[in-house]
């Protein structure tokens, strides 16, 4: 899908705030109420726009650690891994990576003995190291004026 100056600041302004009205976000942007809804239903048709999700305080639920695994297994046992991942709660995203890992997993919990039993669970078929995150340094939207292929 070819990608105009409207639909990228269509894509950053609903990165900042997708609960924000799209007649209020049509009229800063010059856009119809009708024409935006046009736009937005084609971006999310298209799998451009994938959902909307609200971003959890992982601290104010009890989940106020995280940890990074990187795993490594055989080619046989990557579909398990796929379907492990899915099954532990705690597992919040999973990268199958190129390198000598197979996988790179983000996962939030509230104490030690949690991660104890997350890498007991994942160890079954391969090996798993660690990394405790000590704060989420940077998190920032896509940057959708640097999408190559628009005409800006």
């Amino acid at each position: 899908m070819g990608l105009d100056n409207k639909d990228l600041q269509i894509l950053e302004a609903l990165q900042k705030n997708a609960r924000q009205s799209l007649a209020s976000l049509g009229k800063r942007i010059g856009l119809s109420q009708p024409a935006m809804s046009e736009r937005v239903q084609k971006l999310e048709a298209a799998g451009v726009i994938e959902g909307y999700c609200a971003r959890i305080n992982l601290r104010k639920v009890g989940l106020g650690l995280q940890a990074i695994l990187r795993i490594r297994t055989t080619h046989q046992h990557i579909k398990h891994y796929l379907d492990l991942f899915n099954d532990i709660p705690e597992v919040l995203e999973a990268d199958r990576i190129t390198g000598e890992d197979c996988f790179i997993v983000r996962c939030a919990f509230s104490q030690p003995a949690d991660l104890e039993s997350i890498v007991d669970a994942l160890a079954v078929h391969g090996s798993v190291t660690t990394s405790l995150v000590l704060s989420n340094a940077v998190r920032k939207p896509v940057p959708v004026r640097s999408i190559s292929g628009s005409d800006n």
